[in-house]
């Protein structure tokens, strides 16, 4: 059975191989395109470095399958839909983790890729091309470019957030309310738009917690495992009440992921437990916030 190490040392060939492109291309990256509406834009660079990312990992584990943003079903190495057994290797790729920062020149975006067994997230790697940097993790801890990392462990006041949280998509005025109740209870919050990244950070001590709603498998896999990896602290949960899952569920319907994470639509990830319960609260849920000790 193929490690976590060497599941982590397939995802960094496969986010190294399209390195040089997605530099090349972020030079000139061309229209865009747009999915769900006008916020969620996409660029034939996302389409065509998946493919080169999927040809590494099957190269280099042929009977796993890989769910990424650019096609959002579980696929085999043969391009048809399956579903896993209870041991295969399950990849979770974002091409362009922050697609609307390369579109417009920022540069502030990721190719993102985790892989998982049941259930499980055991190998990540982020990998920032412009910049070189690398953020690796595997049974044995979370690394940035071969080096440790360790998630921040300060009071909350003292604490630098990041989210992209509210958005016209998913908020009201109320969530706008509870923003401004976080830019004024912590050191200094961040919009950065790239949700992998987000986690890398904290993972990395530069940032003490990071939260969202609604996001996708593909955004958190490879955060999540980062985070946890530097000794912080992950925690996902779902309000839709409309997804099968063996995790405890509460008087309300809500769901309270344990294990099985990456699949949880709305999370938080801290280098403190304190953190990540403030940051659930702030998401306007108190009730799961209470339960975190």
């Amino acid at each position: 059975m193929t490690t976590s190490i060497q599941l982590a040392d397939i995802a960094e060939q496969a986010a190294h191989a399209v390195s040089s492109y997605l530099v090349d291309a972020f030079e000139n990256p061309g229209a865009v395109e747009y999915k769900a509406d006008f916020h969620d834009v996409v660029t034939v660079h996302d389409k065509a470095s998946q493919a080169q990312i999927a040809d590494v990992i099957f190269a280099g584990a042929p009977d796993s399958l890989i769910v990424a943003e650019e096609s959002s079903e579980l696929l085999t190495a043969s391009g048809t839909p399956s579903e896993p057994g209870s041991n295969d290797v399950v990849w979770y790729v974002d091409p362009i983790d922050g697609t609307s920062n390369f579109a417009s020149g920022i540069d502030h975006w990721c190719v993102s890729i985790a892989a998982a067994r049941g259930r499980e997230i055991i190998a990540a790697v982020i990998h920032q091309p412009t910049t070189g940097i690398t953020y690796h993790a595997d049974e044995t801890g979370a690394y940035r470019n071969g080096v440790a990392m360790r998630a921040l462990e300060v009071p909350i006041k003292r604490g630098v957030f990041a989210t992209s949280y509210p958005s016209s998509r998913l908020g009201d005025e109320s969530d706008a309310q509870a923003f401004l109740r976080l830019v004024r209870s912590v050191r200094s919050v961040r919009r950065p738009g790239s949700t992998a990244l987000e986690l890398a950070d904290v993972a990395a001590g530069h940032l003490l917690a990071a939260y969202n709603r609604g996001t996708n498998p593909w955004d958190v896999a490879a955060g999540l495992l980062l985070v946890q990896r530097a000794g912080g602290f992950y925690f996902g949960f779902d309000d839709d009440g409309g997804r099968p899952s063996p995790a405890p569920q509460h008087s309300d319907g809500t769901k309270l992921y344990t294990d099985d994470l990456v699949h949880a639509r709305n999370y938080a990830g801290a280098g403190t437990k304190e953190a990540a319960a403030f940051c659930i609260e702030i998401l306007g849920r108190p009730d799961i916030a209470a339960q975190i000790q």
